[in-house]
């Protein structure tokens, strides 16, 4: 029998890709939930400035 077809190597390959999934998609959305409100900061700055600006004219 090949090392790959013996069960404990499968269910330990299957352990560590499944860890490495909940990894990846972690950081997926620690990325995404990071960037909303730098976006919505961004967006939020625009407005104070042509405010900011169309108050002062």
């Amino acid at each position: 029998m090949t090392r790959i077809n013996r069960p404990d190597t499968l269910l330990t390959e299957l352990r560590d890709i499944k860890r490495r999934l909940h990894a990846l998609e972690t950081a997926q959305r620690a990325t995404a939930a990071g960037a909303q409100p730098t976006a919505a900061a961004e967006h939020l700055t625009e407005e104070s400035t042509e405010t900011g600006t169309s108050g002062s004219e």
